[in-house]
């Protein structure tokens, strides 16, 4: 099968499986805030959150020292550019949502104090049991994860009520934006490399996608405190859903 895939079949292929769980995505945030909950279930997502965004920001910035020692020789100006922005852009989600915790706690939990859930590490599993693989095709799947952020944050944009959810919604449209721009930074690289690779590496690459894909949504299911019911997940997992496709650039 995978050795009559062309480089235009497996993009597709990945893409798809990938836009399935990101409409998840979007029906979990929207049917989240669709009506009051207790607001407790908005703090731990919220405390998930910060971690997600802030616990990757010392490994982005080692990657920018060893990256500085090949820059203009193995490393492009424009990826340590890309890099850098893309730290940058973390620390204001962080940021951003922090403040808005503290809004509305009273209280400051500080960066390291940030934890991962059981799903969230789950998918921190599946991501290190492929990033040793000798296929940059394969490695190069986990760029399609900002499409999840784009999925939720564009929903996220919707948002309406109160001062906390006008905030929200403010918070999301800045993280829409960049998440945006990081899934198409990341989609050039993938389809590059699906152009180039040989038709070997496909079946890691779906087996990648699918684990990556469906891991991300669970988390996020879980992150909102459960919205989806257990029936709706297994309908989303054989596709009834509305995908989410992030829109072009330009």
């Amino acid at each position: 099968m995978f050795q009559t895939m062309d480089a235009f079949s497996i993009i597709r292929e990945v893409e798809g499986i990938f836009t399935r769980y990101w409409g998840g995505h979007f029906e979990v945030v929207t049917t989240f805030f669709s009506r009051p909950r207790p607001r407790e279930q908005l703090i731990a997502w919220l405390d998930l959150q910060l971690y997600k965004e802030i616990h990757v920001v010392p490994g982005k910035a080692q990657a920018l020292i060893d990256m500085y020692e090949k820059l203009d020789g193995e490393v492009e100006r424009a990826e340590y550019e890309a890099e850098a922005y893309e730290m940058a852009d973390e620390i204001q989600h962080y940021r951003l949502l922090a403040d808005i915790r503290e809004l509305i706690t009273g209280t400051r939990l500080k960066a390291t104090e940030a934890k991962p859930t059981r799903e969230q590490v789950r998918l921190e599993e599946v991501r290190r049991k492929y990033s040793t693989s000798k296929s940059p095709l394969v490695r190069a799947v986990s760029g399609f994860s900002p499409g999840g952020g784009v999925a939720f944050a564009a929903a996220g944009c919707m948002i309406d009520g109160g001062p906390v959810e006008r905030l929200l919604a403010e918070a999301f449209k800045i993280i829409f934006r960049q998440e945006h721009v990081h899934y198409h930074q990341r989609r050039l690289v993938f389809d590059r490399l699906a152009q180039e690779s040989d038709p070997s590496e496909y079946r890691e690459a779906l087996e990648f996608a699918r684990e990556l894909a469906r891991q991300h949504f669970i988390l996020r299911n879980e992150s909102f405190s459960y919205p989806l019911e257990p029936d709706r997940v297994k309908e989303i997992d054989l596709g009834k859903v509305v995908p989410y496709a992030p829109p072009r650039l330009y």
